[in-house]
């Protein structure tokens, strides 16, 4: 008796658990999205420029590639919700 009503405590759990996170994603707006694409392409476009064949190595594409990434971190945190 006692294991059967901790089994069905247990499945009653896991699926209240595993329902609710999808339910309660929240979607971004177009003006958000359309953003975030935007910062995407700026970043695409410099990380393709570092990785040019005649562009500098080791340290410098590093740093470059570095702030190219908190750029775009910056970008998306700027972007409408």
């Amino acid at each position: 008796m006692k294991a059967t009503l901790v089994h069905t405590t247990l499945v009653l759990l896991l699926a209240g658990g595993l329902a609710a996170p999808a339910a309660a994603k929240p979607k971004h707006s177009a003006a958000h999205q359309a953003a975030v694409k935007q910062c995407t392409a700026v970043y695409e476009a410099g990380a393709a420029a570092a990785h040019a064949p005649n562009s500098p190595k080791g340290s410098a594409r590093q740093k470059t590639m570095h702030a190219l990434g908190e750029a775009k971190k910056a970008c998306i945190a700027k972007a409408p919700k």
